[in-house]
């Protein structure tokens, strides 16, 4: 059997605050234990890397590479390759809808789409020195030549995998003793927002393939059982799927289940629009604590012509009140720097955002990537100059083309503050913001946002020593 080591973006100190993880690997990693091969990952560090590999001595890397960080992780690549023999594989987004990396110095093969079938039968065909080059999903260099290979019809039914490898992660200390952990119940999203990779994917998909597909009940409850046995500390889950609550029936599954079975408080993302007082009902029965609101915009163009959300201002409003009347606490997210973006429109954000009343309130900068409609509008509209490169960053800078970009920069940074103290409003837009003190207003942002995380979005106390770290963390050490 073959040694396959992952390597993903791991930051040790966001392992203990919040259990994140890059899912992908986890869960790839189950399916190639269950077929009986060996499995590492790394991501720290180049330097962790390289130790790894001379510990672990794999056949196979697979990097995990979304956009933005594809040159650090093509240049990993070309220094392992130096001092060891191995096969490059990339996945993840970035291949996923640029498959013409490929065409890189050291790259071997790029696995478009899902890996659950593909990548157990790739591999294997290459250990046992059998013709991997037609391989479904794959774009695969041999002797100089590429194959470029067809999509694969998903995999419909995902009881049929095994739960995702927690174990993987183990080997990291601040993993293990976290109190908090995140979990996905689902693959896809039925909406089209033009920022997100999910209706490039609706374009990939074979005929027939289903849009969403989720997990049983049953399935999940089964997974967060084992965890509870081999992770006893946790307190919190963060479900990470796009949408937890597109399904009502697997709702009100969930939450005659969950609270008998697991009882752990959780989070989760919701649209406005669709929030129901009687989902919200299934979900505090459950056991929710807290969650995430995608608005986006508080301009109607931007929200609802350009990034393609499709919700009023008034679906909104009613949607957060059911939150606000239930008492369930819950975050507001929002993007600046999208294509017509002014200071005029960013403050339409601001309002309906200090309307709306958050117990916290995020905000990123446009990133229009490859292969999604916000690049192709932006392009076509000179915005975006698809020359440049992207930011490894969403909180980085604005990449477009905007007469107020420098001023929207330093909004979004302070744009959680102004919520919290919307008095601070008139100081922030008429001065504050034209003042070249960005990389001060990110820390504000960052600390604003430990201090936040530290005591309202964790259900339990968080220590001292806790404190310390998620706010450091947050200040010094995550890019977002």
């Amino acid at each position: 059997m073959s040694r396959v080591l992952f390597v993903a973006h791991i930051d040790r100190t966001m392992l203990l605050s919040g259990g994140f993880v890059t899912f992908g690997p986890m869960w790839l990693s189950a399916v190639l234990k269950e077929r009986g091969h060996e499995t590492m990952i790394a991501g720290v560090s180049i330097s962790e890397v390289e130790k790894t590999v001379e510990e672990f001595k794999p056949d196979f890397i697979a990097f995990t590479v979304f956009s933005g960080g594809e040159d650090m992780y093509l240049d990993w690549n070309s220094q392992l390759k130096k001092k060891f023999k191995f096969v490059t594989l990339f996945g993840g987004p970035h291949a996923t809808f640029s498959p013409e990396i490929i065409e890189s110095e050291g790259v071997d093969a790029v696995c478009r789409g899902e890996g659950f079938e593909a990548l157990p039968e790739f591999i294997e065909k290459v250990a046992k020195g059998d013709d991997y080059t037609g391989v479904l999903n794959w774009y695969v260099k041999k002797d100089g030549q590429i194959y470029k290979n067809e999509q694969r019809p998903l995999v419909k039914d995902l009881d049929v995998l095994p739960a995702p490898d927690r174990n993987l992660y183990a080997r990291y200390k601040d993993y293990r003793i976290a109190r908090t952990a995140t979990v996905m119940t689902s693959q896809g999203c039925p909406f089209n927002c033009t920022y997100c990779f999910n209706h490039q994917l609706h374009k990939m998909r074979v005929k027939g393939d289903p849009i969403f597909r989720q997990r049983s009940v049953d399935h999940v409850i089964a997974e967060l059982k084992q965890m509870k046995k081999d992770y006893p500390k946790i307190e919190y889950l963060i479900f990470r799927d796009e949408i937890l609550t597109v399904n009502k029936k697997w709702i009100k599954e969930f939450s005659e289940k969950y609270p008998k079975e697991i009882g752990i408080p959780f989070y989760c993302l919701m649209r406005p629009e669709i929030i129901k007082e009687e989902v919200i009902d299934d979900l505090i029965t459950a056991g929710v604590y807290y969650v995430g609101i995608g608005m986006e915009s508080g301009n109607d163009f931007i929200r609802n012509k350009v990034l393609n959300r499709n919700m009023s201002k008034d679906q909104i409003r009613k949607g957060l009140k059911i939150l606000r009347d239930k008492n369930v606490r819950f975050s507001m997210y929002s993007i600046v720097g999208a294509p017509h973006e002014t200071l005029e429109t960013a403050m339409e954000t601001w309002a309906l955002t200090v309307e709306c009343k958050p117990t916290f309130c995020d905000a990123f900068l446009l990133t229009p990537y490859p292969k999604t409609d916000i690049y192709d509008y932006s392009v076509a509209n000179g915005f975006f100059d698809p020359s440049l490169k992207h930011p490894e960053s969403y909180h980085e800078r604005i990449v477009l083309e905007l007469k107020d970009r420098k001023e929207l920069e330093n909004f979004m940074h302070l744009l959680g503050v102004a919520v919290e103290f919307p008095s601070m409003m008139p100081l922030i837009k008429n001065v504050l913001i034209k003042l070249p003190l960005r990389p001060l207003y990110n820390r504000i942002r960052k600390f604003w946002k430990g201090y936040v995380y530290r005591y309202r979005i964790y259900p339990y106390k968080v220590s001292a020593i806790e404190s310390v770290r998620i706010i450091y963390n947050e200040m010094f050490v995550s890019k977002v």
